[in-house]
């Protein structure tokens, strides 16, 4: 049985509804594009731990006083998405302890080879027995901030690489979803490093239920609750992992994550990196001109990884597939990146203090809107916010930059783009330290040859030629957009060996198919309104940037695709194994 999003929330509410679970707050800027679901309130903690197991390898901080539902809801999902029962849910668990050791964590010898009473293995060594938590495609790590730097050592290869190593014996750990829960009230804390934090793309502070969701707890015995198991039978996570996996992008969402890593990263007067003496902390701003309220690289010590940026698109790309959206936007992006960057950077102390009195001041005169959560997530959230409307003003100058990488523009445009990036109004930091440089040192020298190189490979019909073509730019070091170059002769390359083939689907068979059914989307956004006019072709992929190129025309009650792409494509054989025509 095929799933989607539909499913998804009718099991939460099921959850709802037993009274097991009762988180209200919401997640800012979420809305729900299903017309089943629309008017539904996205719930902040049950979507964000949803969307961590709709990922692969997905792994999720939750973070909070005791009694806060943290290891309950960890639990209720995976008996649900992976059919355990509540006995099996329990062997997924490793519950932090300060003195928990490796054999513990991994595994043991087999005892009866040490004794002698069975033989070794084909290798004359030991087998290793793996703890059912190496295991499980389920994990649940309790209390995480009770684990010394020794435990943290030993989890972070299984969270960095996917592999453990206990004695002679390595493993590569399938596939599965974690969760991590911790107190930072505890008095047994350990603190947990920035490399550590960093393998955990979602951390969420949760707070106590309110007063209103009080009134259901405690008045139905969790021990009889509903078979949690049940509730989506045969649920097959990998399979929605690979749908996901195939949601696009929108240019301007692209930009802007490139925008946000930059801009947690750059500064004017040092490598944030490499450079442990020079800080925001220690007058590193003082007297710069970026050192100003609208700007962040003043507010932030710690830059990120790229690893935050690998994790915003495998995450947003869940989101709009919980969300029912075809494609990620830059909402996406803005209301998820706070939650995968607050715990993997370090704030100024100084912006921290100005948030910390802006907040006093503003509570004495009763004017927050939202009491404080966290103030390093509200201060990331305010982060974003700044970085998105720098993005804004900048953001036509980004996407004609792509162009140059691709030589889009002729030479007047190139030069007019230059004299407007150019422009000292704009104030940007990625424009003037990054972007400008390169376009007057590395592209304005060659980009007639640029353009050159272009119009061949627009003209040129012979393989073999274009062949040459690549071959001849492969080792032209002063192209700085070689490579983009050899993707598109390699597109043109691939185009040559395909062939068109037509299908006719039904109306049915276009909404079994989630690939399909997002394609046609972008043009249609509310399939049960569908607008396309009859007998007139629409592109709905392109092989520039898509798997195949795919049109879609409509007549007679039915979809005519023309394909041109790969026969052993997931497209083509859906189409091949669905289509109604001769």
């Amino acid at each position: 049985m095929e799933y989607n999003n539909i499913d998804i929330i009718r099991a939460l509410d099921r959850l709802r509804n037993d009274s097991l679970y009762v988180h209200n707050d919401e997640l800012p800027g979420a809305h729900f594009s299903t017309p089943k679901l629309k008017g539904r309130k996205v719930y902040l903690v049950e979507t964000l731990a949803v969307i961590n197991a709709l990922v692969e390898r997905g792994t999720m901080m939750l973070y909070g006083g005791h009694g806060g539902g943290k290891t309950t809801l960890s639990k209720y999902l995976g008996q649900i998405f992976c059919q355990l029962k509540k006995e099996e849910i329990e062997d997924c668990i490793l519950r932090g302890h300060p003195q928990l050791t490796e054999e513990k964590i991994l595994g043991s010898l087999d005892f009866a080879q040490i004794t002698g009473n069975k033989p070794l293995n084909k290798n004359d060594k030991i087998d290793v027995i793996w703890n059912s938590f190496v295991d499980s495609e389920w994990k649940i790590i309790d209390e995480i901030n009770r684990l010394s730097p020794y435990a943290q050592n030993i989890l972070l290869s299984l969270l960095a690489e996917g592999s453990v190593k206990y004695h002679d014996e390595s493993k590569i750990v399938p596939s599965f979803t974690l969760f991590a829960t911790l107190n930072p009230k505890d008095n047994a804390n350990e603190e947990l490093s920035l490399p550590f934090r960093d393998r955990f793309a979602l951390a969420l502070p949760i707070t106590m239920p309110d007063y209103d969701s009080f009134s259901t707890i405690g008045k139905k015995d969790k021990n009889a609750r509903s078979r949690l198991e049940e509730f989506l039978p045969d649920f097959n996570l990998s399979t929605i992992q690979h749908e996901i996996k195939n949601l696009s992008y929108t240019d301007e969402a692209e930009l802007f994550i490139n925008y946000i890593i930059a801009s947690y990263r750059l500064c004017e007067r040092a490598s944030k990196e490499s450079n442990e003496t020079l800080s925001v902390d220690r007058n590193l701003c003082e007297n710069c001109h970026m050192n100003a309220p609208e700007k962040v690289c003043c507010k932030i010590k710690q830059p990120l990884s790229v690893r935050v940026k690998e994790d915003l698109y495998r995450y947003c790309k869940a989101l709009a597939w919980f969300l029912g959206d075809p494609q990620v936007t830059v909402q996406h992006v803005i209301t998820l990146a706070p939650y995968m960057i607050w715990h993997r950077s370090i704030l100024s102390k100084k912006f921290i203090q100005t948030l910390t009195e802006s907040w006093k001041y503003e509570s004495s005169r009763k004017l927050l809107s939202n009491y404080i959560t966290n103030i390093d997530l509200d201060g990331t959230r305010l982060i974003i916010e700044r970085i998105k409307n720098e993005f804004d003003g900048v953001k036509h100058l980004l996407v004609k930059f792509e162009d140059v990488k691709t030589g889009k523009l002729t030479k007047i445009e190139f030069d007019e783009f230059i004299e407007d990036a150019s422009n000292s109004s704009y104030n940007s930091l990625i424009l003037n330290a990054e972007i400008l440089p390169v376009l007057k040192n590395k592209y304005l020298p060659v980009y007639d040859a640029i353009i050159d190189y272009n119009k061949k490979i627009d003209t040129c019909m012979d393989i073999e030629e274009l062949k040459s073509i690549k071959e001849e730019m492969a080792f032209n070091y002063n192209i700085p957009n070689r490579q983009f170059l050899s993707a598109k002769i390699d597109t043109k390359l691939k185009a040559h060996k395909m062939k068109k083939t037509s299908f006719v689907l039904s109306e049915d068979d276009i909404k079994d198919n989630t690939k399909l059914l997002s394609a046609i989307r972008i043009i249609a956004p509310n399939f049960e309104e569908f607008g396309l006019q009859k007998n007139r072709p629409y592109l709905i992929m392109d092989i520039t940037k898509d798997e195949c190129t795919l049109t879609v025309r409509f007549a007679r009650d039915q979809y005519c695709f023309t394909y041109e792409g790969e026969e052993e494509d997931d497209v083509y054989l859906y189409l091949s194994n669905h289509n109604h025509g001769s």
